[in-house]
């Protein structure tokens, strides 16, 4: 006879620290089907989630342009 669980376990990822909470949006932005892909296929070719690709792409040319000016 099997035992039943008496608590149900919580739904979906354990918790992060505050250092690591993304809370904030950008927004909206509207792109091409073709853009799309590409950013998919970027990603998915460096073993990353679009997320994560986009979110790396970006703050890797901000940091860039922080430079130069």
């Amino acid at each position: 006879m099997s035992r039943m669980k008496t608590t149900k376990s919580k739904r979906g990822a354990p918790p992060k620290p505050a250092s690591e909470k993304k809370d904030k949006r950008l927004g909206v932005i509207q792109i091409t089907q073709d853009q799309l892909d590409s950013y998919e296929h970027a990603a998915k070719a460096e073993g990353m989630t679009k997320s994560d690709w986009v979110r790396n792409t970006l703050d890797a040319k901000a940091k860039r342009t922080s430079k130069n000016s």
